[in-house]
């Protein structure tokens, strides 16, 4: 056997070293070449995930009003693209509560009193499914990635959803790194303060989900109680105007980043109201208008006087919104909405008549 020179063995120990940082310069290019998504790519994917991804899990929401904390926890069971099963857990005078849905039909489930409610899907979906309009976010709001964290044992990233027009961080969601499902999602106050929060405790993804699960049907026993009738969203003003005993009274100035969304025509307790929705991708307000010039009930609320342009007004906190209402002639007008009461009574003052 020929035995090596020291040059050739010392010639091999220094070519080591040099291999392995070209491979090492070859993993840092190839990880180059496969960059990670931006914030607003996983945005994009993750408003739409729920479409294919089933699962089944339980979900915590807290909203921190001005003097009280309210708290829901629900089992939730979802069947890709629009099946959901919603079972709630807490608090205990909503114990045994059941909403199913195909995000068409909407039945609300109250055995205690042997009764089914109607309503549209949008007055029942959970935090997490609400929609988010990715194209206005990336409008008005900067979109930025937080560090990789765990949300109910998951891998997951943040991101932070601040306004290009005030510099306020609005919200934060954080989305699973394998599904691109929102896990959690935070909401926050003007001055900081967190306005709500909504987190899976636990979720299981799942290929499907027994059918029976979602059976829309009205047990023996139990009556059908049809909720608001709610119109078709129109955004002509005429079509509206025909179907109202009122002439339609609108904003002449709204919030920055703010358009309208749309307008339809309902009746609740057999009163026919406009709505006027107006809506920045993350946040919205609605704009309600009646002839009957009455203010609406304060149930479970503690209203403060406030200006409307002139006008008395009273504000309060409704379910982790701001509603703001006064009267104005004939009518009366509400603002509700993810907006302060200044701000809101700064919108109502612009109304002319």
């Amino acid at each position: 056997m020929r035995k090596a020179s020291p040059s050739a063995g010392l010639g091999v120990l220094l070519a080591r070293p040099f291999a392995a940082a070209a491979a090492s310069v070859l993993i840092v290019s190839a990880a180059a070449a496969a960059p990670q998504p931006s914030a607003i790519d996983i945005l994009h994917k993750a408003v739409t995930a729920d479409d294919s991804v089933s699962y089944s899990g339980t979900m915590t929401t807290i909203v921190y009003g001005r003097d009280r904390v309210d708290s829901t926890v629900v089992r939730l069971d979802h069947n890709a693209p629009s099946a959901w099963r919603i079972w709630y857990v807490a608090p205990v005078d909503a114990y045994g509560r059941l909403i199913i849905s195909n995000e068409k039909v909407t039945y609300q489930y109250e055995a205690s009193t042997n009764t089914v409610y109607s309503d549209e899907w949008s007055a029942s979906a959970p935090p997490l499914a609400e929609s988010i309009d990715a194209a206005r976010v990336e409008r008005n709001y900067r979109v930025e990635s937080g560090p990789s964290t765990t949300v109910a044992g998951r891998a997951a990233h943040g991101i932070s959803l601040t306004s290009k027009y005030s510099g306020v961080l609005v919200g934060r969601i954080w989305v699973d790194d394998q599904t691109d499902l929102i896990l959690r999602r935070e909401s926050y106050h003007a001055d900081g303060s967190i306005a709500s929060k909504s987190s899976f405790d636990n979720v299981r993804v799942v290929k499907s989900l027994p059918k029976e699960l979602f059976d829309l049907s009205i047990p023996q026993g139990m009556r059908l109680v049809p909720g608001a009738t709610f119109g078709k969203a129109e955004t002509d003003d005429a079509t509206l105007a025909s179907s109202l005993p009122f002439s339609i009274a609108r904003p002449a100035s709204l919030p920055d980043g703010f358009t309208l969304d749309h307008d339809s025509v309902s009746v609740h307790d057999g009163i026919q109201t406009l709505q006027i929705v107006y809506d920045d991708g993350l946040r919205d307000f609605s704009l309600f208008e009646n002839a009957t010039a009455r203010l609406p009930t304060f149930e479970g609320m503690t209203p403060k006087k406030i200006d409307v342009g002139g006008k008395d007004g009273y504000a309060a906190d409704f379910g982790g919104e701001t509603l703001v209402t006064w009267n104005a002639g004939k009518l009366n007008l509400t603002l509700v909405g993810d907006l302060t009461a200044k701000e809101l009574a700064a919108v109502g003052a612009s109304i002319k008549q």
